[in-house]
């Protein structure tokens, strides 16, 4: 008997703890790229886990990016409740399973067609393309649709949660909403919206509607009240504004059983007893300022329910206002944000002084910084000699400049002086000031005393010597097509014979003088013939010569090109060993690519770039680029990854680290040194063996 008791008690610790490991919690998983599975109950801190957490703080599990692919969400048996605090823009089909008792979703997806709901489920009832609990009381949430006309709230709810206010329109690809915003959800538009009589609780957000009928004696109160508050508090992006909520319009609200007499004015005194917390929790009880920095997150007012009372920061001023039946009333209290006291900076008077609107700044002076007090304009302004550097605005009608140099004049110091009229004694100074002037097609007056026009070689206007124009190996450009498919364009190198390099300009077909870098000129690459003309300058005079070409950009074949340079979609391309980006897309090689959604053979996966197919099919290259991975392990769990640099003397080639079967590419960015970067649509890829 003991024998068998000690195997049962065996197989009994078997099962209890024999099987015992260190599991991940695991919150969702992956089927077929189209499939999100939520296998753990979710609560309202876990749902951050949908968006990127810390490597430390989350090592396994990660999910990215509400622009994702995935069409269905699908809540697994014996999850219990789910906080789904993630937009899923692509969803169209949702399956609630049996054992799911509490739901809820910030925002239904705009493409949602269809819910699949337990028939075991004693918690949820669907319904005409609605979700409600069992005995119908509560109105979760909609199916978004296009609509304009009347919608009826069923007399048994009490509780309404969302309606949608946006819907996704049919037949167009994730791809396509995701690279181009005209495709975006559009606004849901009704003519009349009515909640029936026992209705307590109205959502946050209604969508646009011509008339809002309220049956219900309460919803005055909370539905007018709210609506008051949403406009009253304007809501500005450099400052918090608590508690207030913002609806879409409404032209026309009307209840039958509205009732002024229910105006509650009891509470009003002529002073009031405020005391604030603070976010770091200091209490703050009759103060009218707190220190900078701080802010206000919750108020109590002496004799005024703590419900009725909201409170709205604008600028650096806290409002209070009181909510009483159908009225928002606004408490004669302010608590206003100390500013930052600014250390006195100099001013004007520290570095001269003006008369009659003339400034002077006095000699001696080296630099002349930013100034806090400084006048809008001046009619003259005059620089002494001893001035070599300007750091801040200066407007004015005419400027005397008697300074030997100023640095970076034609750079910096420049465009920090505004006159119709510039006097500039220094000769060299002025040829420099001349020269920026005029390629930057300003038309100000520049006079020099010491300038000299008999140092001006005019006879460079007959030469006839054919430009010349090489690459920036020093090959000479026999034939003059052009073949850079280069956001930038080409950097070329121009000779002339009989002139230096250094003072020659090119000018498009729009009289535009091409951008200079490093000694060599930017030919711009749009897909059309670049007319040019040349010029040259000759002491403080530009020259334009009789020389004209036409650049005749070509394809990767040869032929021409006609159709732009539109670009199509987003690709990977394999760069072969002792080749670069560049060089690549310049041969007649041919190249292989690879667009979001394929498989990439490991083969070619140690040296892959970034680059775009356009319109006509040629191939594009990119400029800098930076992004997030992602990729999925052999439990199907999200990873934060990284891709590796191929080489480090060559930018922009990257590989595929071997433990990668699939991985994302998102929150793709092109940056170059002088524009706002360019964001791409996330990419997805598979790799094979």
């Amino acid at each position: 008997m003991r024998e068998k008791l000690f195997y049962l008690f065996v197989v009994i610790s078997f099962l209890s703890f024999g099987s015992v490991e260190a599991k991940q919690k695991s919150l969702f998983r992956v089927e077929n790229d189209t499939i999100l599975h939520i296998c753990s109950n979710l609560s309202e801190m876990d749902s951050w886990t949908f968006y990127e957490r810390d490597e430390s703080d989350c090592p396994y599990d990660y999910f990215i990016s509400p622009l994702w692919h995935f069409k269905n969400i699908v809540i697994d048996e014996g999850v219990d409740s789910v906080h789904l605090g993630l937009c899923l823009i692509s969803a169209r089909v949702l399956s609630i399973p049996s054992s799911l008792r509490y739901l809820y979703l910030p925002e239904v997806p705009p493409g949602l067609e269809e819910v699949r709901l337990s028939a075991k489920n004693p918690y949820y009832r669907w319904e005409d393309g609605t979700l409600y609990n069992r005995d119908k009381t509560q109105l979760y949430f909609m199916l978004p649709s296009s609509v304009d006309s009347v919608l009826y709230i069923p007399e048994t709810v009490e509780q309404v949660w969302s309606i949608p206010d946006r819907y996704y329109q049919k037949g167009l690809s994730f791809r396509n909403w995701e690279g181009y915003p005209e495709c975006s959800p559009k606004d849901i538009h009704y003519s009349k919206i009515v909640f029936p009589k026992h209705c307590k609780r109205y959502p946050e957000y209604l969508p646009a509607s011509d008339s809002l009928i309220l049956l219900s004696d309460s919803a005055v109160a909370h539905s007018t009240m709210e609506a008051l508050w949403g406009w009253e508090c304007t809501y500005d992006e450099k400052f918090s504004c608590p508690n207030s909520r913002f609806h879409c319009p409404i032209g026309y609200a009307d209840c039958p059983n509205y009732d002024v007499r229910k105006r509650d004015t009891s509470w009003m005194r002529e002073s009031y007893r405020l005391t604030c917390v603070t976010d770091d929790g200091d209490t703050l009880v009759g103060v009218d300022t707190i220190p900078s920095g701080r802010s206000i997150q919750s108020v109590k007012i002496e004799g005024i329910a703590d419900e009725n009372v909201r409170f709205c920061r604008y600028n650096y001023t806290y409002h209070f206002y009181v909510t009483t039946y159908d009225t928002l009333y606004r408490l004669p209290l302010e608590v206003f944000v100390k500013t930052e006291e600014r250390k006195p900076g100099p001013k004007w008077s520290d570095f001269g002084e003006v008369r009659d609107s003339v400034f002077i700044i006095r000699e001696g002076v080296d630099s002349f910084p930013y100034l806090s007090d400084r006048p809008s304009s001046f009619r003259k302004v005059i620089i002494p000699k001893s001035m070599h550097y300007i750091g801040t605005g200066i407007t004015c009608d005419s400027v005397f400049i008697y300074s030997d140099s100023l640095d970076g004049w034609f750079y910096g110091c420049w465009n920090r002086i505004n006159a119709g009229y510039n006097y500039v004694e220094n000769e060299q100074l002025y040829l420099s000031f001349k020269r920026w002037l005029r390629e930057e097609r300003e038309s100000a007056v520049v006079y020099c005393p010491n300038a000299d026009i008999r140092k001006r070689d005019m006879t460079l206007q007959q030469n006839t010597n054919k430009p010349v124009w090489k690459d920036m190996k020093g090959n000479v450009i026999k034939k003059f097509t052009y073949n850079r498919p280069i956001r930038y364009g080409a950097l070329l190198r121009l000779e002339i014979e009989g002139m230096d390099p250094k003072d020659l300009c090119v000018l498009d077909r729009r009289k535009r003088f091409l951008r200079k870098y490093d000694g060599s000129f930017v030919i711009e690459y749009d897909g059309r013939n670049a007319e040019l003309e040349y010029a040259v300058w000759t002491y403080d005079t530009l020259l334009p010569l009789q020389q004209k070409d036409t650049l005749i950009p070509v394809k990767r074949d040869g032929t021409p090109w006609k159709e732009g340079c539109v670009r199509e979609e987003c690709v990977l391309y394999y760069v072969p060993e002792g080749m670069s980006r560049h060089s690549l897309l310049e041969s007649g090689d041919s190249i292989l690519m690879w667009r979001s959604g394929d498989t990439i053979p490991r083969r070619y996966a140690n040296r892959l770039a970034f680059g775009f197919i356009l319109k006509n099919g040629e191939y594009n290259s990119s400029g800098t680029m930076v992004f997030d991975v992602l990729w999925l392990d052999k439990r199907k769990y999200f990873r934060k990854g990284y891709l590796i640099s191929s080489d480090n003397s060559e930018s922009g080639i990257w590989g595929i680290p071997k433990q990668y079967k699939e991985f994302w590419m998102r929150d793709i960015r092109e940056y170059f040194p002088d524009c706002v970067p360019i964001a791409y649509p996330s990419m997805h890829f598979y790799v094979g063996k």
